[in-house]
């Protein structure tokens, strides 16, 4: 599992997976924001994905392939399942990046990746029973 800060001010925010344990068929993002203050509204992030491909069909070179952009939150929980990213093949390292215009955002977050039976590819929000979406 990897973990790390983001800050919607920071020039670029990634959390990656430790390519030493992979291959992965899927990532679950988790993410905590701290206490807002005053009357700032919780913020939605854009969250969006590289996929590190290794395959002999592709050659001797890693490939690297991008997912749609989603955008979650608000964050409903302290810590919240927000999204599941998958692919039905091996990805060697899953590169989250992380943006929001949110004033000034920040939050934790982890990525946990693992292997499951996988018949879809994109990245899937995981919403809240109580954000009134569907």
């Amino acid at each position: 599992m990897s973990v790390a800060e983001i800050d919607s001010e920071a020039k670029q925010n990634v959390v990656e997976t430790d390519a030493q344990y992979g291959p992965w068929t899927h990532c679950v993002v988790i993410m905590e924001q701290p206490p807002l203050w005053g009357d700032a509204l919780p913020p939605e992030w854009r969250v969006s994905a590289t996929l590190t491909l290794v395959d002999p069909l592709f050659g001797k070179d890693p490939v690297l392939a991008d997912l749609p952009t989603v955008v979650v939150g608000p964050l409903i929980h302290k810590r919240q399942v927000v999204a599941m990213a998958r692919y039905p093949g091996r990805v060697a390292k899953w590169s989250f990046r992380f943006e929001s215009d949110a004033g000034r955002a920040t939050a934790r977050v982890w990525l946990h990746p693992g292997n499951a039976p996988v018949v879809d590819c994109g990245i899937f929000v995981v919403r809240h029973g109580l954000s009134g979406r569907s």
